[in-house]
Parts: C-alpha cells; structure tokens; sequence
C-alpha cells in the first residue's frame, strides 16, 4: 500500500479493514503513506523505487488521488511484477516504460467494489476491494474492460549537451533532505571528473558515501537507486539549497582520469 493519507487519520486503517474482511490471511505491507499531497509524480518515483524488490506477485495498491470523484479511471495493470491497482491518473507512468506490462482493465465489475461507493474515498470503496479480489486470485477477464490509453505523465530526462554537459532536475527530496535527480550512473561517463552545479553552488566530483564527507560538506555521490544525489553530511541539503522539485542540476566535465 502507498498513498498520501498520511497516518493520523483512519483512512489507512479503512482501507486495511476492507481488504482484511475479504482476504484475511493476506500480507498488507505500507510502503509510505506520507506521499506529499495529491503529488502523483513523487508516487510514482516511489513506486518505481520499490517495486523491484517486492516477490513478483504483489498486488501493489496506489491511492494517490487528486482527481477523485470526477471521470477519471480506476485500473489494475498487470505487469511482469505483479499487479498495480490505483487511479488511471500518471502515478503508473514509470511502469508503463520499465516494466513489461500484459494488459490494463478499468476497475468496472460492481462484484469487487464495495455496495455504497463514497464520492471521496475511493481508496476504501473501489480500489482496496478490487486490491483484495485480485490478489484472491479472480481472473482478470472479469475486473472491467481492456483499456489501451492510460495517462502518462512526463517523466523529466536529463539532456545531454554537445560539449558533454548534462542538464537534469531534482525528481525527488527524502525525509533526509537529500536531494535526488533524474542524472543516473550511466549518463556519468567514466574516467572523467565532473562538476555538479545546483542553486549557485558547486561540487567537485563523487563522494563514494555520506561518511566520507566532512560534517556538514556539500557532497554529490551515487545513491543506492543508482541516481545522483545532492546531499550534506549530517545535514539537510534541501533546507540549506532551498530545494524543490524541479530544481535545475548540471553536471560538467572538467577533466579526464589517469
């Protein structure tokens, strides 16, 4: 389970409700449920973060849901990784272009949803039901209809330059205050020294890990997800840059490795 509920209200506690009195002896596993409001582009960074590491039949439940209550989609993708069910707005954008996905079905049949459907909550009424159903084991065939045209978000990549300057952006800030870019390792040719340049300040190089640094250093390293981070040793970088999503980073050649 992933949304944005947070975890001081019983709307998570709703939603387990329900998939509990449908299946009782499944494993409910909360990934976070403190997504920033309504950001489907940061759930669906953090989805992508996590679902490889899940066993390949996991049912994954998404409620990040902006556009609850009006025409939007609800929709199960079946994937080589399990199954996603959540609202047919963007947050699957980065399955549809990493993983393989078989079909997409609207969350149709009212078998699966609960009898009274809130305007408003439909993580408890529709998804956490079809969730529970689906991974009971009912075929798909008999969710809802074939869809062939699911929202896609833009996902930003970093762009290359001629003189083999990379532009990208902060895509995600962590409860550490590490600010993490769409630049990935392999953009970073190796056997060159790079510079990292963010929010007027400059950064010479990797640091292999935040221990290396000085205490409170300005470090660009590789983080576990294989993306360049922006951090500082025992410190907040987001607070000290600033930082926001969106946030342009480049990253130069200055030299080349002996």
């Amino acid at each position: 389970m992933m949304t944005d509920f947070g975890l001081s209200d019983g709307y998570v506690g709703a939603m387990k409700g329900v998939i509990l009195d449908i299946l009782p002896w499944v494993q409910v596993v909360d990934v976070t449920h403190e997504i920033a409001p309504q950001n489907v582009r940061q759930a669906a960074f953090v989805l992508q973060m996590v679902a490889p590491f899940f066993p390949k039949a996991t049912v994954f439940l998404v409620v990040v849901d902006p556009g609850v209550g009006t025409q939007r989609r609800a929709i199960a993708v079946f994937t080589d990784r399990g199954v996603f069910v959540g609202p047919d707005n963007g947050v699957f954008s980065w399955i549809f272009q990493h993983r393989k996905v078989y079909e997409i079905r609207e969350l149709a049949n009212p078998s699966y949803m609960r009898a009274q459907v809130s305007a408003t909550f439909h993580g408890r009424d529709i998804f956490a039901p079809f969730a529970a159903h689906i991974a009971a084991g009912v075929p798909a065939s008999s969710i809802g209809p074939v869809i062939h045209d699911p929202v896609s978000i833009d996902l930003p990549e970093p762009q290359a330059h001629a003189d083999g300057h990379i532009v990208g952006e902060v895509i995600h800030i962590d409860a550490f205050g590490n600010l993490i870019t769409n630049i990935r390792e392999e953009h970073l040719a190796e056997g060159k020294s790079w510079r990292f340049e963010i929010a007027g300040e400059s950064i010479d190089d990797f640091c292999r890990a935040y221990g290396f640094a000085q205490e409170g250093q300005l470090v660009a390293l590789i983080g576990s997800l294989g993306y360049l981070e922006i951090a500082v040793r025992n410190g907040h970088a987001a607070r000290r840059l600033n930082g926001r999503l969106g946030m342009p980073v480049i990253a130069k050649i200055v030299s080349h490795k002996h």
